[in-house]
């Protein structure tokens, strides 16, 4: 995390976030060495949202804030936020993040193997207005392990309940 960014107004997403606030939280802590109330000088927001975020950084409500990188590319690219204006001056490492979730009761309801038809379903998805309206380029098969992670985290920042 760059030292710079220690001392102007910041703003994580939303409070439930993992994209805006869990992980971003997380990383900073591991970056510094200290928790973001002890990191910033001046006491951090929650805009709500990816796209408030950029917003607010835009106009200078926020000096910093962080945000999904494919919400930023996403309003790059349709000229809603200019590059220039609002940088990117950090990013996270890899985690893994965004899941469709089906509940184990499926497999009664639908009948057994329902749950994999519905992965196989998902993941088949070639429509581009479907997946641009998640946005995604496509849809991958996830194990409930690859987010082991994110719940470490969350149960070591006292996120859950």
């Amino acid at each position: 995390v760059p030292e710079a960014i220690g001392h102007p107004p910041f703003t994580f997403g939303s409070e439930s976030s993992t994209s805006g606030r869990l992980m971003p939280e997380h990383f900073i802590k591991e970056a510094t060495g200290l928790t973001p109330a002890e990191f910033f000088s001046t006491p951090f927001g929650f805009s709500g949202s990816h796209d408030k975020t950029v917003e607010l950084v835009e106009a200078g409500r926020f000096e910093t804030g962080v945000v999904n990188y494919k919400v930023y590319e996403r309003r790059v690219k349709d000229g809603t936020t200019d590059p220039e204006t609002c940088k990117v001056i950090w990013k996270t490492p890899f985690y893994a993040d965004y899941n469709f979730t089906a509940h184990p009761d499926l497999e009664t309801l639908f009948g057994a193997g329902f749950t994999g038809k519905l992965q196989d379903a998902l993941v088949a998805i070639d429509d581009t207005a479907l997946l641009d309206a998640l946005p995604r380029e496509n849809l991958i098969p996830a194990r409930n392990v690859e987010f082991d992670g994110i719940e470490a985290v969350a149960r070591e920042l006292g996120m859950l309940r």
